[in-house]
């Protein structure tokens, strides 16, 4: 009997936190840490992950007394520290964006507004104004991605705050360059031969356009890309 009963409780005794809350803790610190373990035990949280937010708290919170700070004051109530516990750490809005996902972001923006300037052009004029290989799907692929990267650069570069941020003279010249580099591109890409760069019919590229912006749209909410182009 002794010995089930010793296994049961070593059992019991496996859930329990390990940790001591340090004597160095006021009074008051201590008292909101055992409110806070009574409210955490009745969350849905394992009482591993409650003991782990605990043992964080402390070192926080023994730097904070050295400055007269309470715990209180550090995480606010106790019911507003559980919900931060439990909803984990919040992203900061200000935080920069992948430069890659902003890429993406941009170079779907270019291939959509091509795919739908040309596919709405070739329905309400004669094909023949268009030549071939300027309106041309790899034409096309090629600008969005040299575009995307162009724009994505400004972008980060812009975003920059505070005295890291490039004088003003320099962020001029960067979006000369990028014109430049883009109209070469644009005048490159017109000379692929035309049955690697045919242009489609109106209707094509129309649709093209439409499954673009659907997928842009996706993405954004997807990765939550922010700070774009529009």
């Amino acid at each position: 009997m002794s010995e089930d009963k010793q296994g049961r409780n070593s059992g019991v005794q496996q859930h329990k936190p390990t940790s001591r809350v340090p004597e160095e803790l006021t009074k008051r610190n201590q008292d909101y840490l055992f409110h806070l373990k009574k409210a955490l035990a009745e969350t849905k949280l394992t009482p591993e992950k409650q003991q782990a937010a605990i043992d964080d708290m402390v070192p926080q919170m023994l730097a904070a007394q050295k400055k007269g700070q309470t715990a209180r004051q550090l995480y606010g109530t106790v019911a507003e520290r559980v919900t931060a516990i439990i909803e984990g750490p919040k992203a900061d809005p200000n935080a920069p964006q992948n430069k890659w996902l902003l890429m993406m972001d941009s170079s779907l923006m270019v291939f959509m507004v091509f795919n739908l300037m040309y596919g709405l052009m070739f329905l309400f004029s004669s094909r023949s104004k268009v030549q071939t290989g300027q309106a041309g799907i790899l034409s096309e692929v090629i600008l969005a991605v040299v575009a995307g990267y162009g724009i994505m650069m400004m972008q980060s570069t812009f975003a920059v705050r505070g005295s890291k941020r490039p004088p003003i003279w320099r962020l001029i010249m960067y979006g000369v360059i990028f014109f430049i580099v883009l109209t070469g591109t644009y005048t490159l890409v017109m000379l692929i031969p035309g049955p690697l760069n045919a242009n489609l019919p109106a209707t094509v590229y129309i649709v093209i356009g439409a499954v673009t912006l659907a997928a842009r749209l996706y993405l954004k909410r997807r990765f939550n890309i922010k700070n774009t182009v529009f």
